[in-house]
């Protein structure tokens, strides 16, 4: 009986949910497949240029059933001069069509290399667009949006690799193998892409981008069927556009200062719902993502398959439901953007105050903030050359009962012959990445901002040798280190640094390695990686507050005597059978073996951005004079 009662519940919750929605299938607005008919005409419409929707005329060439599974296809072909001009275009996706006065779907397809006046495109049905709003017409204010991108705890810096040579180990670092380790970052990488083989690409309108931020952001256009329209990223003369049929229609993934617009054109509109596109964005489902009008400047005519030229206008409403034959949104209210402040002073002395925000997405909002300073530093100041810029990044978390750290603070300072902007990137890609997609807790992200200062002079310095003055030490003595740094393009120099080892030291022989912050971190991490597996939301922004500055040299003495943690304490100096009574075979992911024992770290400031690595060993001996 009880499960009878659930079984009903769950069924009126569900026909609850569905019934939402003012769309609804009328024989009197729409033609049902099965009424159409090849050698049929009728009219499509669309936007050419401005916002005028034009009407043109098409021809109904075939019905393909099962394009895809349950996806019907009703293939024409353009008869009008206007829409023989430019063929299908990118961002015509969702332009109505109708027979008799009534609507049968929305262009959503293409081909690309017609030959001329071929002007065949495919319509889906718009039974299946309206089957999209059975779904519900309310946001999902649960939303966050899907992970695109691998992370990796041992970039919580956004440090990748070292900038110079490792002595460890003839050039290797030893890693021992790891029951629960965090996933590599092994570059960007993106879910994979559902797009059909003639499905029209939707046009992303962004600034000109540089051949390696355009590298960057590959992955986002891959994942949601997005084709580059760079230098479309400028605003029209109209600053808004109407709600109607045959109108551009898009997200803003960017806007402000940095305007990236993804766009296609809405199909129908009843009240204040509409549909669109006639095929899906992400495929998420019931999403809660800002819409926008658009401004076509004109549509680029090609030889492989024109596209809209457009800029966005004001945002107009929410994106509710993203399926595979279709969008749906409501008009009116719109979800909020994370703003973000950059306040630049480039190397001429000049001061730059810009602004953007990014849409809240867990899996894009991380890329379009560093995507956005990494665009401003290329265009305002420079996209190679020899640079040093001092960065200090600020992320400001909303307020969270699970949350001790409000504000994530970055301060560093970067040197290079390569792009600033990738640099700057870097600062806040991961630590933004890992507190969104955290398994722990829902973060909000309530700003960010940059403050970057920038001069035209490269200084950075490698640790070319090491020298101590003597071989053997008594534990508690200080050890006085001669580092030569090359400087770039300058005579090398010798920098004084001192560590003292600790008075508990035994007997033996220990190492000393001299590194800049990124390798040291990388290899604190390859030594004892449970030292950073993290078991809370706390725990996660205590490890994305680590990091050294990277004008300075780490000193560390340790020695290969392996180590043990637990549930993220180290243990030094254990005896095998404690060791092994500790790190029993019974539980795993509590503890772990290191593959080295950290005695004593330390650190010295240098005028340089440092690079490269070294080590030195000596004997530890109580009778040594």
């Amino acid at each position: 009986m009880k499960k009878a009662l659930l079984c009903a519940l769950v069924v009126f919750c569900f026909a609850a949910y569905h019934s939402d929605a003012q769309i609804q299938w009328d024989a009197a607005k729409f033609m049902p497949l099965s009424e159409v008919e090849p050698g049929m005409k009728g009219k499509g419409y669309t936007v050419f240029s401005g916002t005028t929707v034009e009407e043109f005329d098409f021809e109904v060439v075939s019905i393909e059933h099962n394009y895809f599974p349950d996806w019907h296809v009703i293939w024409c072909k353009g008869l009008s001069d206007n829409f023989k001009r430019t063929g299908v275009a990118g961002g015509m996706s969702g332009s109505p069509m109708y027979l008799n006065g009534r609507l049968i779907g929305a262009l959503s397809l293409g081909h690309f290399n017609q030959r001329e006046h071929a002007n065949l495109f495919g319509v889906t049905p718009i039974e299946l667009m309206v089957n999209v709003a059975k779904w519900g017409m309310e946001p999902n204010l649960s939303y966050e949006g899907s992970q695109l991108f691998n992370l990796d705890s041992a970039a919580v810096q956004g440090y990748g690799l070292d900038m110079g040579p490792s002595l460890l180990r003839d050039g290797k670092i030893a890693q021992t193998p790891r029951s629960f380790d965090e996933a590599r970052f092994e570059g960007i990488s993106s879910t994979p892409s559902r797009t059909r083989p003639a499905e029209l690409l939707k046009p992303l309108a962004l600034p000109p981008l540089n051949p390696e931020l355009m590298r960057f952001v590959k992955p986002i256009f891959d994942k949601f069927n997005y084709t580059p329209v760079q230098a479309a990223g400028g605003g029209g003369r109209v600053k808004e556009s109407p709600v109607e049929e045959g109108q551009i229609i898009g997200m803003e993934l960017i806007r402000g200062d940095v305007p990236f617009f993804g766009y296609g054109t809405i199909t129908y509109v009843d009240g204040n719902e509409l549909l669109a596109w006639g095929h899906g964005d992400g495929q998420e489902g019931n999403v809660n993502l800002p819409l926008s009008g658009g401004y076509v400047h004109f549509i680029m005519p090609s030889r492989s398959r024109s596209f809209k030229y457009a800029a966005a206008t004001q945002p107009i409403g929410t994106l509710v439901q993203d399926r595979e034959t279709s969008i749906a949104a409501i008009i009116g209210k719109h979800p909020s953007y994370i703003p973000v402040n950059v306040n630049l002073q480039t190397s001429d002395g000049k001061q730059h105050k810009k602004y953007y925000e990014v849409m809240r997405h867990k899996g894009l909002s991380p890329s379009g903030i560093g995507i956005g300073v990494w665009f401003l530093l290329d265009s305002l100041e420079f996209y190679f050359g020899d640079y040093t810029m001092n960065v200090e990044a600020t992320i400001t978390l909303k307020e969270h009962p699970d949350l001790k750290t409000r504000e994530l603070v970055y301060k560093n300072i970067y040197s290079s012959s390569f792009s600033p902007g990738l640099a700057a990137r870097q600062t806040v890609v991961t630590p933004i990445s890992q507190l969104l997609n955290n398994p722990y807790t829902k973060v909000q992200v309530e700003d960010v901002s940059f403050d970057v200062k920038v001069e035209d002079k490269r200084r950075t310095a490698r640790v070319q040798s090491l020298q101590v003055d003597k071989l053997r030490y008594r534990p508690g003595d200080t050890v006085e280190v001669e580092i030569t740094l090359q400087p770039y393009l300058e005579v090398p120099i010798v920098q004084t640094a001192t560590i003292t080892i600790p008075k508990d030291v035994p007997d033996g022989l220990v190492t000393l390695l001299a590194t800049n912050a990124s390798f040291h971190e990388i290899w604190q991490h390859n030594r004892a990686p449970l030292n950073f597996r993290h078991r809370n939301i706390n725990q996660l922004v205590e490890l994305l507050q680590r990091g050294e500055n990277n004008t300075n040299i780490i000193m560390e003495l340790f020695v290969p005597e392996p180590g043990l943690t637990v549930q993220g304490k180290e243990f030094a100096h254990l005896p095998p059978s404690v060791m092994s009574v500790m790190n029993t075979a019974k539980q795993i992911g509590n503890s772990g073996y290191t593959t080295g024992t950290t005695l004593h770290v330390d650190k010295t400031s240098t005028d340089y951005v440092v690079s490269g690595s070294g080590i030195i060993r000596f004997v530890v001996d109580r009778n040594a004079e």
